[in-house]
């Protein structure tokens, strides 16, 4: 099957995405990945008059540590869970459960922002961002805003986000000395649903 028609535009910077969003609300769909996003299309599970590519956008992008918080930003492929050293080392249950998280094909594409937008109860990614605490960095337009991944999660493929809005980060708190960690999946094969 095909993807109906759709209209395409690629933002030159988060004020325009922003600008983009707002103005088509629910017609419009983000796009930087699209691992989950394309099936859907050509399933016809999902069917957006506007995809906005926000693939590039430098704003979305980055890893950093303030001391308290990892911050991640949005377009943080998979494949950057399993290679970062901050990572690696302040949050392994990301790097222990990105082999698990499709083929690589998908992991070099897929980003974490995608992820934790899609809420698709069989990925790893937004189990492991309630497990860890994390906190997601909204924006669009209108301003700000963090959520408690616990509170972004309202259902199957159901989270918090409002027409418009995008995910720009994500806040994971630094975890305690002598934390550990153990990331474990059950599928008859590998990239398998769960």
């Amino acid at each position: 099957m095909k993807a109906r028609n759709f209209r395409y535009v690629r933002p030159k910077s988060l004020g325009d995405a922003f600008r983009i969003l707002g103005d088509a609300g629910d017609d419009a769909v983000p796009v930087a990945g699209g691992q989950s996003l394309l099936a859907g299309l050509n399933m016809r599970l999902s069917a957006p008059e506007l995809l906005v590519d926000i693939a590039d956008l430098p704003e979305l992008q980055g890893q950093s540590f303030d001391g308290q918080a990892i911050r991640l930003g949005a377009l943080t492929r998979h494949r950057e869970l399993l290679r970062s050293d901050l990572v690696r080392s302040h949050l392994p249950l990301l790097t222990q459960a990105a082999p698990y998280i499709g083929h690589v094909a998908i992991r070099n594409r897929g980003t974490l922002g995608g992820s934790l937008a899609y809420a698709d109860p069989a990925a790893e990614l937004p189990a492991c961002a309630v497990a860890l605490g994390a906190v997601l960095v909204l924006g669009s337009a209108k301003g700000e805003r963090r959520v408690q991944a616990e509170d972004f999660f309202q259902g199957l493929f159901e989270t918090d986000l409002r027409p418009g809005e995008l995910i720009l980060a994500v806040e994971f708190p630094s975890p305690s000395a002598g934390t550990v960690t153990s990331f474990a999946e059950l599928s008859r094969r590998h990239g398998d649903f769960a």
